[in-house]
């Protein structure tokens, strides 16, 4: 019998019989069938972009290589000149806020592999062999279908299969499914808040499957859910609470605020602060996106990584090798919160809980 997840092509799903949502609904969906771009939209206007199909790398750019050195992967990058921050789907870009203005990028000049709001892995391990599903090196996500699209007056699904496949074997080894949950916006003009959920699940699909983060460099263990800002916000900052947070390369770094209080318990998120430009708004003020892991997370709760680039990630399993057994999924879920204005300590614990109890 052929291999069903060998050669796949994406294949998207229509249900001509019946509406994808009820038209009294404010929260919709748009797609564009050409570019395979699915778009939840709210009162019309959009919320996200979830990426299905191949998104191209931009015209006039040139495509990056990493350096040749005398060994193949040094346990950070490869070192044999091969090819990384190509083309690439399976992303949500742009995650946009109140007033249509776009929080993210896609393709930034200075780390073309950053993909807006993704999911990703540096290490994706088949025994011996070594894909770097974060930098698009040597593995990638394919699409296969759409299983599930709906809207109603209090949300939006959407859930997407792909397959992981290395690049010199079109046997598909990791089965993805990620279901995209996006909830009506709540609250008055100048305190609107929205959630986005975003559940992974991987499975096996070959004996010897394993994840994890970049092993062998001084910021290292990155990786998991991450975002990449839109480089025009003002007044960027971020407040990172955690029980037991190590040491970073930008815990220096004036932009970042780090919380430690056994009041929180084992609570844990990160809360990032910025004035976005929005078309028609003179001086926008602050939006702040929340970032949750779900406590059932393996090893929650995971240390953060965060970058000068705004680039700013959950990261699930940090250094840890954690096994894909085959027959045996792994389920990854975490959660937004995108809200106007700057949010408290107390706000922010008050959508990890309700996040998490």
């Amino acid at each position: 019998m052929m291999n069903p997840w060998r050669g796949t092509v994406a294949l998207l799903v229509f249900f001509a019989s019946a509406p994808l949502f009820a038209a009294s609904s404010p929260l919709a969906f748009s797609v564009d069938k050409k570019t395979q771009s699915y778009t939840i939209t709210e009162q019309g206007r959009p919320v996200l972009t979830y990426r299905f199909g191949e998104v191209p790398f931009p015209d006039g750019i040139k495509v990056p290589h990493f350096s040749k050195r005398d060994t193949p992967y040094d346990g950070a990058y490869f070192t044999d000149g091969s090819q990384y921050g190509g083309a690439r789907s399976d992303y949500i870009y742009p995650l946009y806020g109140f007033n249509g203005e776009t929080l993210t990028a896609d393709y930034p000049k200075d780390h073309l592999h950053h993909r807006s709001l993704w999911w990703s892995w540096c290490e994706v391990r088949k025994n011996d062999k070594i894909g770097d599903i974060w930098a698009v090196c040597k593995i990638r996500a394919y699409p296969v279908k759409i299983t599930q699209m709906e809207a109603s007056a209090d949300g939006a699904v959407l859930q997407a299969v792909n397959v992981w496949r290395y690049d010199d074997d079109p046997a598909g080894v990791v089965k993805e499914t990620a279901t995209i949950r996006v909830s009506k916006t709540e609250g008055a003009q100048g305190a609107r808040s929205r959630t986005v959920d975003v559940d992974v699940r991987l499975e096996a699909l070959v004996d010897g499957m394993a994840i994890t983060g970049r092993q062998k460099v001084d910021y290292g263990g990155y990786g998991g859910m991450s975002v990449r800002l839109n480089p025009n916000l003002k007044e960027f900052s971020i407040r990172a609470v955690h029980p037991n947070p190590d040491k970073w390369r930008g815990d220096d770094a004036a932009f970042v605020e780090r919380v430690a209080d056994p009041a929180f318990g084992n609570a844990a998120w990160m809360a990032i602060f910025g004035k976005y430009p929005a078309d028609g708004i003179e001086t926008p003020g602050f939006t702040t996106v929340m970032m949750f892991e779900s406590k059932a997370t393996p090893l929650a709760p995971n240390n953060f990584r965060y970058y000068r680039s705004t680039c700013i990630s959950l990261a699930f399993p940090g250094k840890t090798i954690v096994p894909l057994p085959k027959g045996k999924p792994l389920d990854y879920k975490t959660r937004f919160v995108i809200r106007e204005g700057k949010t408290t300590l107390q706000q922010e614990k008050a959508a990890w809980d309700a996040y998490n109890r």
